[in-house]
Formats: structure tokens, C-alpha cells, sequence
């Protein structure tokens, strides 16, 4: 097992909800990116219990308070026996005190499974600001995202991120091949929130299923009051993005998912 230096927020079955208070704490929310048949239901075991059970392709769970602490993470396909069966993927997590990350099961860019874990900025956003952050998770090309003239983000692979704060407002927004070239999807207006991170996952493969999903971190106006721990999101609710699936696909690049579903 490799050691990661982050959260995973499905230990939650195996903390009292007392025990969170008692002790410092992290935030962190999970997103399950990793397609198969029916949705690829997955049963998730934390220090050898199960912890959650039928986790579906494209879910993002509530952000989550947990004690600072090392988790021992497998993760099986639905049903499977842990006892007689191998995990689809392992690993032992350290969620540090006052953290607040994301923990993504997602295929690579060659379309093999993998855990992938991110630090959620949630320093303060200016005031008439918002934040954009575009993850990329998908067995997928590298893309550059342009607003007009302007690079958003540039060569973005799996398992990269851009962010930027922004004007809250509508922008235009084009999505080229990476090194340039003609836009294979543009958009006239993408609105951003004032005060609020939208966290955007591309997930899945060009083969199909391809889709998104969705996290919110909201109160980061000026200097918070505490921790802000934002909102779970579901697959496919930002058109910007989907529009992005379509630009990665109209590239002509397939990645491979036999792996993740002989799992």
C-alpha cells in the first residue's frame, strides 16, 4: 500500500459522530469516478469494516468532519467477499488536522484505477469574486481551456487541477487541443458564483460513460468564521463542462476501462 499524506472522508461509519468533536478534525468529501457496468457500485472498507456499501459511479458525498487520523482504505466491487476477493484498489490515508481535501477513485489517462487526492482551497475569496477549479480525472487527452484570448488552463492532464479567482459575472469560455489549434467547444457565458469554489470533476472515459461531477465550497467570503466545508454534488450539472466531455472526445482520443471493470 502507498501512504498518502490526505484525506478519505468514508471512514465516517466507523467514527462515532461525538468522537469528531472530541478531537482536531479535517474536512473532506469523496468522488467516485470510476465507470462500469451499472454504475459500478462499489463497497468501501475502512480498518476492515464496511463502511459504505453500493457507492455508485458519479456520487460525491457531504463534506465530512473526521478525526485527525491514519486510515487503512479498500475499496471492492459490490458484493464482493473481502475475505476470498482482492480489492479493486488499497490504500492507507493520514487526514491531518484542519485539512479540508477531496479524494477522487478515478481512472488514469491510460484507463487504469486510481486514487487521486486533492487540497480544497478555501482561503478567502475578494469580495464580487468567485473561484473556479477544474479537475481532470478522466481517462482523457490533455486540453487548453481559453476565455477569449486568455488561457484558463493549459495542457491539463490526469490527475491535474487549474484554479483562479474571478470577477463573479459570466464569461465566455473556448476549449482547444493541447498546444493550440482550433476550438473544438465553445460557450458564450459560464457563471461563477460570488464567494463560492465550483469544483468541477471530469470522470469517466471517452469510450463512455463520460460525464461530470460537481462540488461546491461555499462562505469563503472575506475570512471565515471556521472551516467551510461546502456541498456534495451530482454527475452532470454544469453545462460548461459537458461541454468539455464533448471537446475531449471530438479529439479522437479513447482511453481504455478494461482494467477498472475486470476489477
Amino acid at each position: 500500500m502507498r501512504i498518502r499524506t490526505l484525506a478519505l472522508a468514508l471512514a465516517l461509519a466507523v467514527v462515532p459522530a461525538s468522537a469528531a468533536f472530541a478531537q482536531e478534525t479535517g474536512i473532506v468529501a469523496v468522488v467516485h469516478g470510476i465507470p462500469g457496468e451499472d454504475d459500478f457500485p462499489v463497497d468501501v472498507y475502512v480498518n476492515g469494516d464496511l463502511t459504505l456499501e453500493g457507492f455508485t459511479f458519479g456520487s460525491v458525498t457531504d463534506p465530512l468532519e473526521l478525526p485527525a487520523a491514519d486510515y487503512d482504505i479498500e475499496i471492492f466491487p459490490g458484493g464482493a467477499d473481502p475475505e476470498a476477493d482482492e480489492p479493486a484498489l488499497s490504500d492507507t490515508v493520514t487526514l491531518p488536522a484542519g485539512a479540508n481535501a477531496s479524494i477522487v477513485a478515478h481512472l488514469t489517462e491510460s484507463g487504469d484505477p486510481d486514487l487521486t487526492v486533492f487540497v480544497n482551497d478555501t482561503s478567502p475569496i475578494d469580495a464580487g469574486n468567485g473561484r473556479v477549479v477544474l479537475r481532470h480525472t478522466a481517462a482523457a487527452p490533455a486540453v487548453d481551456v481559453l476565455s477569449g484570448d486568455t488561457p484558463l488552463a493549459e495542457g491539463l492532464t490526469n490527475p491535474s487541477e487549474a484554479q483562479l479567482d474571478v470577477p463573479a459575472g459570466d464569461y465566455p469560455v473556448s476549449i482547444v487541443p493541447a498546444g493550440g489549434g482550433d476550438p473544438v467547444f465553445s460557450v458564450d457565458a459560464v457563471p461563477v458564483a460570488e464567494g463560492e469554489a465550483l469544483i468541477v470533476y471530469a470522470i469517466g472515459t471517452v469510450e463512455g460513460p463520460f460525464t461530470v461531477a460537481v462540488q461546491t465550497i461555499s462562505g469563503l467570503h472575506g475570512s471565515p468564521s471556521g472551516v467551510p466545508t461546502g456541498d456534495g454534488g451530482a454527475a452532470g450539472a454544469f453545462p460548461l463542462w459537458l461541454g468539455l466531455l464533448m471537446a475531449v472526445a471530438a479529439v479522437g482520443v479513447a482511453g481504455s476501462v478494461a482494467s477498472a471493470r475486470r476489477r
